[in-house]
């Protein structure tokens, strides 16, 4: 186990529940990509530390202000690091909200998140909640 690193990625969930994407985005490297699987209209790639944060305001303002993280556990070494957690939101307009176990799967570099993927339990209902891509 690498403490620095489970406390790196602590500490961006921990910005992240605050909602200060701020401290959030000083967690991420400049060129950090952001990984996120599936066919609804927030999936791709996102590249850089303002794509990787527009991604969360957008998904903050999708589920006006419902949007909620909790972190389980983070397991981490040298390079890699494994977030276990839950998101739920509620979507307006949408009939079920959303409780989403989810992987992060994480890189770290120089103390700083590289790049990452969302593996979500359930893809088809994450892709039913956030809506089609345009």
């Amino acid at each position: 186990m690498s403490p620095r690193n489970v406390r790196i990625v602590h500490d961006f969930y921990d910005a992240l529940t605050r909602g200060d994407l701020e401290a959030a985005g000083r967690a991420l490297a400049p060129d950090s990509v952001l990984h996120v699987p599936g066919r609804s209209a927030n999936t791709g790639d996102y590249m850089g530390r303002d794509a990787v944060i527009g991604f969360v305001a957008d998904a903050a303002a999708l589920t006006k202000g419902t949007l909620k993280l909790t972190v389980h556990r983070v397991l981490a070494d040298d390079e890699q690091a494994v977030a276990l957690a839950t998101y739920t939101a509620i979507r307006p307009g949408h009939p079920v909200p959303l409780e989403n176990n989810l992987a992060h799967v994480i890189t770290l570099r120089d103390g700083l998140i590289a790049e990452s993927w969302l593996h979500s339990r359930d893809q088809y209902e994450v892709d039913a909640f956030w809506g089609e891509r345009p």
